[in-house]
């Protein structure tokens, strides 16, 4: 069983950032001004969205170095094609800086390139701390779209763990346990009702408890993140996402602890 944070649910600072997908992915917030009421609420830790971290100014990178909420995982969009080793090289920096206990990552979508990708992230791991966790973020439009791929090209990457969507998967969410079993660490929670608009876990707690049941009888022992919630893309009202973000979190915590809504 690969190392986790059993049952921790860490707060998605890609959640409130309405330039996500915005062209230069400019950060629209300081996420410092937010982590005293992520602490309050309860939640174990943050995501932290690159860009939040990379295109911040010296002042906010060091309140979030010294912030009361860990830097759980850094999400980073690094890209393991040959000529990015100085992007790499400056996302390493980072996550010691910060002192981010893991990092998600994700390869390419060429199938041609898998040696390419496998081979520099092999030498970037070297530049991260020993105990930084690496997490793949199993992604449509990667190589590691299909369970049984991802499978077959992590055994080339030593101490790499997966992180899969339970609630809007690829395929049967049992598959991704078939063939990645322990190594499945991390869950990024977005539930996207019929496959389209993002719905709080709550509105259909039969369908999540299933997923969640699935999990924990498959041997999943990690943490979630959460990702997008009801509301994203739909106005980006800050109170009306952390409000929707609140009731998941509260959908996760009650489960983790009860087994039950």
């Amino acid at each position: 069983m690969m190392s986790s944070d059993k049952g921790n649910v860490y707060f998605g600072t890609i959640l409130l950032e309405r330039n996500r997908w915005a062209a230069g992915k400019e950060p629209s917030y300081l996420v410092s001004e937010w982590i005293p009421r992520l602490k309050q609420d309860g939640f174990d830790g943050i995501e932290l969205w690159e860009n939040h971290a990379a295109l911040c100014d010296a002042a906010e990178l060091e309140r979030l170095s010294d912030a009361q909420l860990p830097v759980s995982v850094y999400n980073s969009y690094v890209t393991f094609e040959d000529g990015a080793e100085e992007s790499r090289k400056q996302a390493a920096e980072l996550i010691r800086v910060l002192g981010a206990k893991a990092v998600k990552f994700n390869f390419g979508r060429e199938q041609s390139l898998l040696d390419t990708y496998t081979r520099n992230w092999n030498e970037w791991v070297k530049l991260l701390p020993g105990d930084c966790r690496l997490l793949c973020e199993c992604h449509p439009n990667t190589v590691m779209e299909e369970p049984q791929a991802a499978a077959a090209a992590m055994k080339a990457m030593d101490r790499c763990e997966a992180i899969v969507h339970p609630f809007h998967s690829l395929g049967p969410l049992e598959e991704w346990f078939e063939h990645l079993g322990s190594a499945v660490t991390h869950a990024h929670v977005q539930y996207r009702y019929g496959g389209q608009t993002f719905r709080r876990l709550s509105s259909n707690q039969e369908e999540i408890v299933e997923k969640l049941n699935l999990m924990k009888q498959a041997g999943f022992n990690g943490s979630f993140t959460l990702e997008f919630v009801e509301g994203t893309g739909q106005g980006e009202e800050h109170e009306k996402l952390y409000e929707a973000a609140l009731d998941d979190r509260n959908t996760l915590k009650n489960w983790i602890t009860t087994n039950t809504l």
